[in-house]
């Protein structure tokens, strides 16, 4: 029997979903990942042609869906392309301009240095920003596939992450409230949740404009950039105890985004004076950094 075109439209998008789905389940679910799963959860009412109750225009949704998936998986579309705009969570800065380097550095060689770009803000020059930074050479990379920065220390779950929002109106890094960092960064919207942190609580303990352009003796040219620690609780998989976290974060401003580096730590091990968990993620906020001082 000859299959109507719908039949055939619905069998192409069903196998280009599923081809999409099985790739993302090798790798941490990223932003994009996360809402083209959301997108694609009504799938199920294709099992069968007799079960479909929902009222679905199915010619609309086989359209669509044949459209954002092959675009995703055909034409190498930049996740940021798909993301919605949200100026209230940070998202992933997406990396640009293919893969970065990874370099180990001194006589050990128990660092590496990463040197690559990530996506500059629309109202940019270019279409790429340098960022550089220092890490223990044995973190894993998560999200590798998906274009975001993750890094997990395997033997105690201290992370990094490389994220940006945009600033509220009439604002800039130095005016803008500290609660700010925390609201973005744990937003349910942000990238930091979609990858699997549920957080409560989240506030700002410590702020300090570590380069203030607005300065008398400040650098020309100048990159805004501030240091923060943020206090918040983590939720165990059993949803009923509490893990106290710290984060250590180093912002910079381009434009109107800001660009930070964001490391997560157990609470107890990064208060406690000289560890080496603290000792960690202070180097390697320090040694963050973000636009033509990156390429040096």
């Amino acid at each position: 029997l000859l299959l109507s075109i719908e039949s055939v439209l619905k069998m192409k998008t069903i196998y280009l979903i599923s081809l999409f789905l099985h790739a993302s389940t090798a790798f941490q679910p990223s932003g994009l990942q996360q809402k083209v799963v959301q997108k694609f959860s009504r799938c199920n009412a294709l099992k069968s042609h007799d079960d479909m109750s929902d009222n679905i225009d199915r010619r609309a949704f086989l359209s669509s869906g044949a459209i954002l998936a092959s675009s995703v998986l055909l034409t190498g579309a930049s996740p940021s392309a798909f993301a919605e705009d949200n100026q209230a969570a940070a998202i992933y800065a997406y990396r640009s301009g293919g893969l970065p380097s990874l370099r180990p550095i001194g006589l050990t060689k128990l660092t590496t240095r990463y040197e690559g770009y990530v996506e500059a803000p629309k109202s940019y020059a270019k279409s790429g920003i340098p960022i550089s930074f220092d890490f223990p050479s044995d973190w894993l990379q998560l999200d590798k596939l998906g274009g975001g920065i993750q890094y997990v220390d395997q033997r105690n779950g201290d992370k990094l992450y490389i994220l940006k929002a945009t600033l509220p109106t009439d604002t800039n890094l130095k005016t803008v409230a500290k609660g700010w960092f925390a609201d973005v960064i744990l937003s349910p919207e942000g990238d930091v949740a979609r990858s699997g942190v549920v957080a409560e609580g989240g506030r700002i303990s410590r702020s300090q404009m570590t380069t203030d352009c607005t300065a008398e003796d400040a650098p020309s040219p100048c990159i805004a950039r501030r240091r923060m620690i943020l206090k918040y609780d983590t939720v165990t998989g059993s949803g009923v105890q509490t893990v106290e976290r710290r984060g250590l974060i180093d912002a910079y401003q381009i434009d109107n985004d800001v660009y930070m580096m964001v490391t997560s730590s157990n609470a107890i091990k990064f208060e406690q004076k000289g560890s080496r968990e603290r000792e960690t993620v202070e180097n390697i906020c320090q040694s963050f950094k973000v636009g033509p001082a990156a390429l040096s």
